[in-house]
């Protein structure tokens, strides 16, 4: 039995996946499984694995397109590892992530999942900079609602299996933070442990990102919801400051990439957050930073997320 389960969702992705496959197989660690679950690919990506799967290499199935939840959980119930990593199709880890965060795990029983920092890079690998996920650990929550500075990415976390039998898996009626969901939701019961580098990359596509952190909002939403639920004695003012948060963090997320056309959304998560909670500072800036020039916006909000992440 392998101590660790690779699941590896995949939908349309033929173009990227065998660098994904060889970011594993190019391990320090090696005791682990490799599980595909091609979500309704429409592509070549089973003829590219094809090889893979003749060898041993992989576990592949194959399962009508329900989503990248979906898909992930499939694999996790096939999973034979005491713990799972997660990595995305066009995503990579760095040689030694598994052997690091094995060790982690393994020392620090208390622990219910370690997790890394990251590059992000572009569709072509430039370089987009690192996001150091480092104050992310121990006992986060209920802070972790109120944190959207730099996210736990889903390629850098090794999780127990055990822990995930407890707690549930992704929820599959979520299109967005479906991970941020189900970190919290352990993090309500678990510490969180973290190793300050960078051992994963993540991959950013042109295209759309606008658009889709608007119709991202409802799954942010929603998010918050669930924690509330979940989490009955948070004061009401705790919970007027993550909503203020959310927004203001929505609004800064389109200001910094979107034309004029988007400037209105930007206003109304700008009144949301400040309806929410006055004193919610960024909000004030978003909305200002709306009836401004993109070149002006960008070099406003990188002095602010100087300041931002340096507190």
């Amino acid at each position: 039995m392998p101590t660790v389960s690779v699941v590896i969702p995949t939908y349309n992705r033929a173009g990227y996946i065998l660098d994904a496959i060889e970011s594993v197989l190019s391990q320090t660690y090696s005791d682990y499984e490799i599980i595909v679950v091609d979500d309704g690919s429409a592509d070549h990506t089973r003829d590219m694995l094809q090889p893979l799967i003749a060898d041993d290499k992989i576990r592949y199935v194959y399962q009508e397109n329900q989503g990248v939840s979906a898909a992930r959980n499939h694999g996790i119930r096939l999973a034979q590892g005491e713990y799972i990593a997660f990595l995305d199709s066009d995503d990579l880890f760095l040689p030694t992530k598994l052997e690091k965060q094995v060790a982690v795990l393994e020392r620090s029983l208390t622990v219910a999942f370690v997790h890394a920092g990251y590059e992000k890079i572009s569709d072509t690998g430039t370089c987009l900079g690192y996001r150091d996920t480092s104050k992310i650990s121990g006992q986060v929550s209920p802070q972790i609602l109120l944190d959207w500075s730099v996210l736990i990415a889903t390629p850098c976390v090794l999780v127990r299996k055990s822990v995930l039998d407890e707690v549930g898996d992704f929820d599959e009626s979520m299109r967005w933070a479906e991970d941020l969901d189900l970190w919290r939701r352990i993090a309500q019961r678990y510490e969180i442990g973290v190793i300050p580098e960078m051992l994963c990359q993540v991959r950013v596509h042109p295209g759309g990102a606008s658009v889709s952190k608007v119709e991202a909002a409802a799954s942010f939403e929603r998010y918050l919801q669930k924690a509330f639920v979940d989490a009955p004695q948070l004061s009401k003012l705790f919970q007027h400051r993550a909503w203020a948060k959310l927004y203001s963090n929505l609004g800064h997320n389109i200001l910094a990439e979107s034309g004029q056309e988007q400037m209105t959304v930007v206003r109304q998560y700008s009144m949301k957050a400040i309806r929410q909670w006055p004193f919610q500072w960024s909000a004030y800036l978003g909305w200002l930073g709306s009836f401004i020039s993109l070149e002006l916006r960008n070099w406003l909000l990188a002095l602010w997320r100087n300041y931002r992440d340096r507190r």
